[in-house]
């Protein structure tokens, strides 16, 4: 009889304890676990974040050093094509004029201008040898005067010889002096003597190349030196008959 009524008791206790132990565990491990059980849901995997690399640090932009700067050439005459080919036909022409006077300085610097433009030519390739080699000389003799001041110490050795001799004679070369190169300096300011020079040397050389060409292709056309050439045979050939 006992048993009987111990068992009921048992039933309703545990029945009235169950619930009580559920809610209170609810907020753990295991109360989850029921939780998910009842409504279903698997328990979230355990998710392992990948440690994201480390970034290299940034470099510091370094300071850009200024570029030092080229020196300008002091050269007088710069060693250039043109300037070559220009001096070739001035040292033609100059050679012309001295050994056979003005007409055949004129011809010599209309020669020198064809011939010396011509490429892939001998005679071209020594004349802008000799040209290239006369401009490396006057170069070398304007850096040594630049660099000695010879001019101004011949210039001013002239002074101090004027200035210690007495008379009228030295006083007026001094003014002489004065007067020419203050205007040699103002002209050259205004109009610029070398630049002037060397551009009228270039058109003279264009120009003379131009009328060259010109009289090869004439000569070409009408054969002038074949009927020059034919005349003069004719001519010595009658002189030896008589």
């Amino acid at each position: 009889m006992s048993r009987r009524v111990l068992l009921p008791c048992a039933l309703l206790a545990l029945s009235v304890l169950l619930p009580c132990f559920v809610g209170n565990s609810g907020n753990g491990s295991h109360g989850r676990a029921l939780r998910m059980l009842r409504e279903g849901t698997a328990a979230p995997k355990a998710t392992t974040e990948t440690p994201k690399p480390k970034e290299a640090p940034k470099e510091t932009p370094k300071a850009e050093t200024p570029k030092a700067e080229t020196p300008k050439s002091v050269a007088l005459v710069q060693v250039t094509k043109e300037n070559t080919i220009a001096t070739a036909s001035v040292l033609g022409g100059l050679t012309g004029l001295l050994l056979g006077g003005f007409w055949i300085g004129a011809a010599g610097f209309v020669a020198t201008s064809y011939l010396a433009k011509k490429e892939d030519d001998d005679v071209s390739t020594v004349l802008k040898g000799v040209s290239s080699a006369s401009l490396e000389a006057l170069n070398f003799v304007d850096y040594l005067n630049q660099k000695y001041e010879v001019s101004g110490q011949v210039g001013a050795a002239l002074s101090d010889a004027l200035d210690t001799s007495e008379g009228e004679t030295s006083s007026s070369v001094k003014s002489a002096l004065g007067t020419v190169n203050g205007a040699i300096d103002s002209f050259d300011k205004d109009i610029g003597i070398r630049e002037t020079l060397g551009g009228l040397v270039l058109a003279g050389s264009d120009l003379a190349n131009q009328l060259a060409t010109k009289v090869v292709e004439l000569n070409k056309e009408y054969k002038v030196t074949d009927q020059l050439k034919s005349k003069i045979d004719e001519a010595v050939a009658s002189s030896k008959s008589a």
